[in-house]
């Protein structure tokens, strides 16, 4: 808002009708711009494009002139003898957050995910003593996401949507046993050393993922929408390793040994959300295995957990 105070000792009548003059050129350039919004846009025009309110009060009079969002305020003082001008952007702020609102989708992919990673054995969790150095201590197998992009095709408004991205994937698979130490072979296999007991001993795995799902939402404004999608994810490996801690003689020492250990390189996925506001419940069920064919047990990878929207 800008204002400009102009004395007026003389000629007060002179100067406001400078005023209304300046005032008529503005209202007539706005009405024939208005004249070609009626040829474009079936012959309406909007009332609030153009107001014209003279409201004299005591020892004031007043002129304002709202041009296309610019309101303009002509101010006659007769007591102080000066005339304001007062220049004001309105912007209007129900139309602007309509239109932000409408704009903008709800979000169903990108955010942060924290939840627990494991995979089954024929459809259940107990591991073959055969190949008991695979079972897994849940409390410790922690997966973590980083959607960071999220696309939306919109199928019905903002209700219905084809949803794409990309995101990090960071499965951490944390053994329960403390002597035994994958070894990349084939078959996958381990080594047992009771010489010393491993405090952490975990197989860490990075994907980049994209998903692609048909999300549906109950309202525009998503912190008020209700929202579920599923569909289908793929993952590509870009790096793996083992990590373990252990103490010797005294020392701590914290071996690291990267290699893919006969892992997938690449996992598909049937994935599914729902949610309400900034929070997500997903589940993620793996159509391939973890490893690859025929290199150890057949695992079917899962994920669980819960997401913070961005």
């Amino acid at each position: 808002m800008a204002t400009v105070t102009i004395p007026n000792k003389e000629n007060k009548e002179k100067m406001k009708t400078i005023y209304l003059t300046i005032a008529s050129i503005l209202l007539t350039a706005t009405l024939a711009n208005a004249q070609e919004k009626v040829e474009s846009d079936s012959n309406k025009i909007k009332k609030d494009d153009v107001e014209v309110v003279i409201s004299p009060k005591k020892g004031q009079d007043s002129t304002i002139v709202r041009v296309a969002g610019m309101k303009i305020i002509v101010l006659n003082d007769e007591r102080t003898g000066t005339d304001n001008i007062i220049i004001d952007n309105e912007v209007n702020g129900d139309s602007t957050d309509k239109k932000n609102c409408e704009d903008e989708s709800v979000s169903h992919w990108a955010g942060f995910r924290l939840g627990v990673n494991g995979y089954l054995v024929n459809d259940g969790l107990p591991i073959p003593s055969s190949h008991d150095f695979l079972e897994l201590d849940y409390a410790k197998s922690i997966s973590v996401d980083l959607n960071l992009l999220e696309h939306d095709f919109r199928l019905y408004k903002q209700y219905v949507e084809l949803v794409t991205g990309l995101g990090l994937h960071f499965a951490n698979y944390s053994y329960k046993s403390d002597y035994a130490t994958l070894s990349n072979t084939d078959p996958l296999s381990a080594k047992i050393d009771s010489t010393r007991i491993l405090n952490k001993n975990k197989l860490r795995a990075t994907y980049v993922t994209a998903p692609l799902m048909l999300g549906f939402s109950t309202n525009k404004d998503e912190d008020k929408a209700f929202r579920f999608a599923a569909g289908g994810q793929i993952s590509w490996r870009i790096g793996s390793k083992l990590k373990q801690e252990y103490s010797l003689a005294g020392e701590t020492f914290k071996p690291k040994v990267k290699s893919d250990f006969d892992l997938n390189p690449f996992l598909f996925h049937a994935v599914a959300s729902v949610g309400y506001g900034p929070i997500n419940i997903y589940a993620n069920y793996g159509l391939n295995t973890l490893f690859e064919g025929n290199k150890t047990l057949a695992l079917t990878p899962f994920d669980v957990g819960l997401q913070f929207m961005f």
